[in-house]
């Protein structure tokens, strides 16, 4: 990488300082839902099943996100992008924590899903476009700051729903979120934005047409989106289980105790990304090989959690363990689509975005079924499945891009 002046350093920081920025904050609102999701069900009297359709919401907008992305963002300024949706996203999340009724609520949550998807997606594709064949290590870095807020999303919304209601987190967060959108919007007015790692073959992309032929003819590709449906599972725990675990002894599993359970899983995702941070790029490690062995085991660790998981404090190691072993998945699903296509890194993570997307719907519906039927437990279970599918479609079936080709 050539030496850069003393501008196009500042321009680089900022832009990624930002980056990071978004990303906690993003992934601060998702810590948050999880925890207030049985207060919100309380709130607007709602089912198991109906509440799911919250995260159904989500999910539309957010595949809306990947469509947009797969045919959009590598044409966008993406710097000038990130921005805009930061700060559509912070309103989307106050908007949702002023909604009166549920039908409103619903209506922001797909806006929520939309601009969050996006800044998921240009976070992480402009951050790999930034670092060129540094990009493993610096989104793993992202990545782990999205760890970061998912810890502290449970406890700042089981402390703000104690002082003010469920309500008072969103619209904290949405404030923040969207003071930081115009903040950064003016600072790039101010002094510019940097030029990336892959500036002048960007150049000729813009230039010419997305080969969407020869991406959707790659066969690694479509086992990478395919296992990302299956890995949505672990994206809908994140969401669902506090509502599961209160809906298995609410007794015990109090907003307090669930967002224990979830900071603690949080933790161990911390640590799994930081692990992923530091071993990209050294000697023999195989990001697939990771996603391959954390799928097994994190099926295998949350069957048993399932089964035997009686008390927060179980719950609580259980997920810590849980969150080591597989947190890092995303990251590293993100990673390896990036590394297939470099030039065209928008376009081929939100391939397996929408993926991920649909698996997730699949999820909060499939799940929010059983549990309107008494089998809230059977329906958890096909979490563990999917990662078992996961793990046998990396074992037998994807093979890790070199990571010299630039196409």
């Amino acid at each position: 990488m050539t030496a850069l002046s003393d501008k196009q350093k500042q321009r680089l920081v900022m832009a990624t300082a930002f980056a990071f920025v978004f990303m906690t904050g993003y992934s601060l609102s998702m810590g948050m839902l999880g925890t207030l999701l049985p207060r919100i069900i309380e709130y607007f009297d709602l089912t198991v099943g109906m509440a799911s359709t919250i995260n159904i919401a989500n999910e539309i907008g957010n595949t809306s996100a990947m469509l947009i992305a797969l045919f959009v963002v590598d044409r966008l300024d993406k710097h000038q992008a990130l921005g805009v949706m930061g700060l559509l996203f912070g309103a989307a999340l106050l908007l949702f924590g002023l909604s009166p009724v549920f039908g409103l609520l619903l209506f922001v949550r797909v806006l929520i899903g939309f601009s969050g998807g996006l800044i998921d997606n240009i976070c992480a594709t402009y951050i790999s476009d930034l670092y060129g064949e540094r990009r493993a290590r610096f989104v793993s870095i992202l990545h782990t700051l999205f760890a970061i807020g998912n810890m502290v999303g449970p406890q700042f919304a089981s402390f703000c729903n104690r002082v003010g209601g469920w309500q008072l987190s969103f619209i904290i967060s949405g404030a923040a979120v969207a003071c930081a959108g115009l903040l950064f919007l003016m600072l790039t007015r101010l002094i510019g934005k940097p030029e990336t790692a892959v500036a002048s073959e960007k150049q000729d992309v813009q230039k010419t047409a997305i080969p969407y032929g020869i991406i959707l003819r790659r066969g690694n590709l479509w086992f990478l989106a395919i296992s990302s449906m299956m890995l949505a599972g672990e994206t809908y725990l994140t969401i669902g289980l506090p509502t599961y675990l209160e809906y298995f002894d609410p007794g015990i599993f109090t907003t307090q105790a669930c967002a224990a359970v979830m900071t603690a899983y949080s933790f161990g995702m911390l640590v799994s990304r930081m692990g992923l941070a530091a071993l990209s790029g050294r000697g023999s490690f195989r990001t697939s090989a990771y996603l391959k062995w954390a799928s097994l085991l994190g099926g295998v660790l949350f069957a048993g959690l399932l089964l035997f998981g009686s008390s927060p404090i179980v719950w609580m190691i259980g997920m810590f363990l849980f969150g080591a072993i597989s947190g890092a998945s995303y990251t590293a699903r993100f990673v390896l689509s990036c590394q297939e296509f470099p030039l065209y890194s928008s376009t081929a993570s939100a391939f397996t975005g929408v993926f991920a997307a649909l698996g997730n719907i699949m999820f909060s519906w499939t799940v929010g079924m059983f549990a309107d039927r008494g089998m809230f437990t059977a329906g958890m279970f096909m979490i563990s499945g999917a990662l078992m599918i996961a793990f046998l479609i990396f074992a037998l079936f994807y093979r890790e891009p070199d990571m010299s080709r630039n196409d």
